[in-house]
This record gives C-alpha cells, sequence and structure tokens, in this order.
C-alpha cells in the first residue's frame, strides 16, 4: 500500500469516473485502474463499485475512503514539518479562487508567484465557496480566496482584501422611460446583492435582467442601456470611452464594498508556504485595497 494509491482512491471517489480521475492525477487511465485493483487484490475487498453507469464506493469502501483522507492529511503535516527545516519552499501550493476573483488576481499572481518561488508547484482550483472549504478540511486545498464571512469549524478566516462596486451606466439609462435596466448578475451573489442593495429604494422602476457573465452585462449596457454594477478592481478592463460610464457610489450610504478572506485550515503546518502566498498576494493586490490586519502581516 502507497500514499499514491490512496490518492488514486480519493480522486476515484471525488470524481466517480476513472477518467476524469487519472486526468486529475496526470496520469494514464490504465495506470489508475491497475494500481486500484493491485489495492484492492492487497487489502482484498472492493472499494469501489464500477458499472457502466456508475462508479461508486462499497461500503467497506466508504471507510477505507475517510481514512485515507485521514492517512494523506497525516503525511501532509510530516511533510510540513520536514519542509520547515529547508531553506526553500517546495512541493505543492493548492489553491482555489472563485470566477469573481480571478480574472482580477490570478494572471498576476501566478506570474510573480512562479517567478519568485521556482520550486513551487502552483496548482489553481475553481471551487464554489461549500466546496472550497471542505477541500481545506479534507487536505486536498491549502488555502482558498472567497468573499469574506464563510466562517466554519476547524477553518481560519484572514480578511485579505475589499474591491468597492461601481455602477456602470449606459447612455440610454433612464431617458424618457418610465422603466429602466437592470443588468445583475445572476449566480455572482456578492454582485447581484450589491446591485439590490444600492438601487433598492427604487427597484420598482426597473426591468431586471440577469445573466451569469459580466462582460455579457456590460455589453448589454453599452448597447441598450441601463445599469449594473461592477467591482472596482474591472475598471482597468474597460476602454477609454467605457470607463466615462462608470460611476462611483462612494458617499451614499448604500455604497457597497465586497470584502475577500483568505482561508486555511486552523492547523494548517506548512508555515513557509503559507508565507509564500501571503507575500505574493500582497505584491499583486493594490496596497490601498488590502485590509488593515493584512498589511501589517
Amino acid at each position: 500500500m502507497t500514499l499514491q494509491q490512496l490518492k488514486y482512491v480519493i480522486a476515484v471517489n471525488k470524481h466517480r469516473n476513472f477518467a476524469k480521475a487519472a486526468e486529475a492525477c496526470e496520469v494514464t487511465q490504465p495506470t489508475l485502474s491497475a494500481m486500484l485493483q493491485k489495492l484492492e487484490s492487497e487489502l482484498n475487498v472492493r472499494i469501489f463499485e464500477r458499472t457502466n453507469k456508475a462508479v461508486v464506493p462499497t461500503p467497506v469502501g466508504q471507510k477505507i475512503i475517510r481514512q485515507a483522507e485521514k492517512t494523506l492529511s497525516e503525511a501532509a503535516v510530516l511533510e510540513a514539518i520536514v519542509g520547515q527545516e529547508k531553506d526553500t519552499v517546495s512541493g505543492e501550493l493548492n489553491l482555489s479562487a472563485g470566477p469573481t476573483i480571478s480574472p482580477y488576481i490570478l494572471p498576476a499572481f501566478i506570474k510573480a508567484y512562479n517567478a519568485a518561488y521556482p520550486d513551487v508547484q502552483l496548482k489553481i482550483r475553481d471551487l464554489k465557496i461549500s466546496s472550497m472549504l471542505n477541500a481545506l478540511l479534507d487536505g486536498s486545498l491549502d488555502a482558498g480566496i472567497g468573499i469574506s464571512g464563510n466562517m466554519r469549524r476547524g477553518i481560519l478566516e484572514i480578511p485579505l482584501y475589499f474591491d468597492p462596486v461601481v455602477a456602470y451606466v449606459g447612455s440610454k439609462a433612464g431617458a424618457e422611460k418610465k422603466k429602466d435596466f437592470l443588468w445583475v448578475m445572476k449566480e455572482a451573489l456578492s454582485l447581484r446583492e450589491s446591485a439590490f442593495s444600492y438601487y433598492k429604494a427604487d427597484i420598482e422602476r426597473f426591468h431586471i435582467y440577469e445573466s451569469s457573465n459580466l462582460e455579457t452585462l456590460i455589453r448589454m449596457v453599452d448597447t441598450i442601456g441601463g445599469r449594473t454594477v461592477i467591482p472596482q478592481m474591472h475598471i482597468r478592463f474597460l476602454s477609454p470611452e467605457q470607463r466615462k460610464r462608470v460611476v462611483e457610489m462612494a458617499g451614499d450610504e448604500n455604497y457597497p464594498v465586497r470584502h475577500f478572506s483568505l482561508y486555511v485550515k486552523s492547523d494548517y503546518m506548512r508555515e513557509k508556504m503559507f508565507n509564500s502566498l501571503v507575500t505574493t498576494l500582497k505584491r499583486v493586490i493594490p496596497a490601498q485595497l488590502l485590509e488593515p490586519g493584512m498589511r501589517s502581516l
């Protein structure tokens, strides 16, 4: 029995598909299948039931999976202890950042991190906040960046940065119409809530339309008119003409600001890896947007 075999078990349970599990583990499907069959033979049990439609763990397989998660977590602690004695930062860094965060931070972060820590294999996943917290707890993720206020037992939340929301208004907004258009994000709850919060006093005068893509909302405003809300960090992606349509909300009592935090497991042991992450994030996030506590770290 090897740690690698246990990683394959976890991957198959996560994806419930051998091809996807093999891709996630960066091995061929025959290799993954052969290693799992070898483990099952060694233990003399079936860990997964395989059919044409599904791959599901057996009752004993579920117990093995839970123990595999604990074993891999303990192995990571041992690696962290050894890593602390080395002068260099190396190994894997598994990070998660949501889709409303990634475009504004990740390109600069990846470039800066790879240059500063070439011995680290950086892996980034796009996970919803609930999945991110679960991955932190089971040890498959080192850290995650998400909207603030999602506390869970066993998870440490560190306020990271804030991003004010601004209005983006079309040239036809409110022009000779009893009803105006309000374009809102369908799935990004923080942006959706910001729009409704800011315009709640006169929400009845809007036709409300939804989209799951921020660029689509901006094009709708440009073409049809109306208004939407966008993160301040998005302004740099706008053309000079589009920037004229940005309306700052500062000074209004309903002025919305989104806050983001860095999440790690409470007993996370890889101090040097954590420091490398924080140091790089502070380099790429505008200093004026860092939360006060993060500035002092």
